[in-house]
């Protein structure tokens, strides 16, 4: 549960239909369903009745909604508390959006210290955020840079700098007979059951295209976030594709990680909206090239 999923459901709430929320909130409709739908599981209930045409709410989601009311006024509250202490109030807001991969790849201390260094110049406004949703703000100009993997070509084609490349990886017990080897083939693993991430990922597409070329299918193949993948595995007999810092970050004992032959990159990547002829992203970018 996030501001932004929050700040989705309150337009609901204010609105009569899903589209008229999504024209408000200057997302699509499919994404603020998928937003919605998280936030239902997330909280285990119904908050909208689907079964109206207008966007009703359910009696928790009545509830709720008095409950996140009361939330995003104190958080508003607290960004202007903050407001006193910014060294220069008339400097310009940059904002970035990311997948919720910092800490794996040493990004989170780089912005940290360029923040401190430039902190008079701009504002940086960071935030972690589902991969379709990244791609959407992108799109329609809610963040002025990205941090995330390989996206769609058309975002790619004059906006990408790679900031470094990861690799993907084979995740299973240490008592997967597979296990014994230094590398693996997918065609190796595909009598297991298959967990992934989730479907609107690009880890998933890069899978799902190497299966593809492979000529070749799971038998069976679970999606869910990398942490309660890497805990499912450890659960039961199966395999995983994961980055390998991502699996660093939440590996289990009594895992390992294996190389896919042949090697399968994982390029990490800033894409840069229409500031990025400006000579404070150009620091940015070096700054996390470095």
């Amino acid at each position: 549960m996030n501001i932004t999923q929050l700040e989705y459901f309150k337009a609901i709430t204010q609105n009569d239909t899903f589209m008229d929320a999504a024209n408000d909130m200057n997302i699509s409709q499919s994404s603020l369903s998928k937003q919605l739908s998280r936030l239902e599981a997330e909280v285990g209930v119904a908050l909208i009745d689907r079964s109206k045409r207008k966007a009703s709410l359910t009696e928790a989601g009545k509830i709720f909604a008095k409950d996140i009311d009361s939330l995003l006024n104190q958080y508003q509250i607290m960004l202007s508390h903050m407001q006193t202490f910014k060294k220069d109030k008339n400097c310009s807001i940059l904002k970035i959006g990311s997948l919720a991969f910092l800490g794996q790849y040493g990004l989170n201390y780089k912005l940290a210290d360029f923040i401190a260094s430039h902190s008079s110049e701009y504002r940086l406004i960071i935030e972690d955020v589902e991969e379709d949703i990244l791609i959407e703000g992108f799109r329609n100009g809610t963040y002025d840079l990205i941090l995330g993997r390989t996206l769609p070509g058309e975002i790619m084609a004059d906006s990408a700098v790679k900031l470094e490349d990861d690799e993907l990886v084979a995740v299973m017990r240490s008592s997967n007979p597979l296990a014994k080897f230094d590398s693996v083939e997918i065609p190796q693993l595909t009598n297991f059951p298959m967990f992934l991430t989730k479907p609107y990922t690009s880890i998933y597409k890069i899978c799902m295209q190497v299966f593809e070329k492979e000529h070749t299918t799971p038998a069976k193949i679970s999606t869910s976030r990398s942490e309660t993948i890497i805990s499912m595995i450890f659960a039961q007999n199966s395999v995983g594709l994961l980055p390998r810092k991502c699996f660093n970050i939440y590996q289990h004992a009594g895992l390992v990680a294996l190389p896919v032959k042949p090697a399968i990159k994982i390029p990490v990547v800033i894409f840069v909206g229409h500031k990025r002829n400006s000579p404070f992203v150009q620091k940015l970018i070096n700054s996390l090239l470095t």
